[in-house]
């Protein structure tokens, strides 16, 4: 089980190339699905999320991730989650008062987007978390209201996408790390 994770964390990365093929919407469902098994602080879930499928809707999204010409590599994207914060969540009794309800949300929703790609690779389905977004654009084109400033790009990969990671080594990257005798 652990060489599965292993290979699927080391198999996942950002695709800048990809292909036309469509995605079924039930399959963006499954990967939404089980992304939402996440863990959140005090359960408190703070996502929610818009998807788009179709061409037309495609068209759109892009539009609110293109500005200036940013992310000229989304053209053949065939699917967007956009994540939305909660922005009044709720958190365990008594829990309020050593934080405020706003604390882990950045936190909260990051764990979720890395579910949500390692839960579409699962599936054979290449992402790109996209960070600049025009919330205001999204929002007034699809009619949506709240905070949405990170969206998943969603398709399959052009080619082989697979490229060799470079990463520092666990020394560096590990503060007080001691050699094994």
């Amino acid at each position: 089980m652990a060489e599965l994770f292993e290979k699927l964390i080391k198999e996942r990365q950002a695709c800048r190339s990809f292909s036309v093929k469509p995605i079924e919407r039930e399959l963006i469902y499954e990967i939404v699905d089980a992304a939402r098994f996440a863990p959140s602080a005090c359960n408190s879930q703070p996502w929610r999320v818009y998807i788009t499928c179709t061409p037309t809707e495609n068209a759109k999204m892009r539009n609110c991730l293109q500005d200036d010409a940013k992310n000229a590599f989304l053209d053949d994207a065939q699917a967007f989650i956009a994540v939305y914060k909660g922005e009044n969540v709720t958190l365990n009794k008594g829990t309020e008062k050593r934080f405020p309800s706003s604390h882990f949300i950045e936190y909260d929703v990051g764990e979720f987007m890395a579910y949500v790609t390692l839960a579409a690779k699962d599936r054979g389905i290449d992402s790109c978390i996209i960070g600049w977004v025009n919330g205001d654009k999204l929002n007034e084109t699809f009619s949506l209201s709240g905070k949405c400033d990170i969206v998943v790009a969603l398709g399959y990969a052009k080619e082989d996408n697979i490229r060799t990671k470079n990463r520092k080594s666990l020394r560096d990257v590990i503060i007080n790390y001691e050699e094994k005798e």
